[in-house]
């Protein structure tokens, strides 16, 4: 009974964990993406010594 109890118990982390880690994945890609598209527009902005 304990086995069958701690069998049931791993399903629902395995499901669970696969239904959190796909969204986190591609939270973490967005958040990557706009981190390295912030520098490349920070890059891009001509520098001007009139401007401060």
């Amino acid at each position: 009974m304990i086995q069958s109890g701690y069998r049931g118990l791993s399903l629902v982390l395995e499901l669970s964990l696969d239904r959190i880690l796909i969204p986190a994945a591609i939270v973490v890609g967005l958040a990557g993406g706009a981190m390295i598209g912030a520098e490349v527009a920070k890059l891009q902005i001509p520098q001007s010594d009139f401007m401060r």
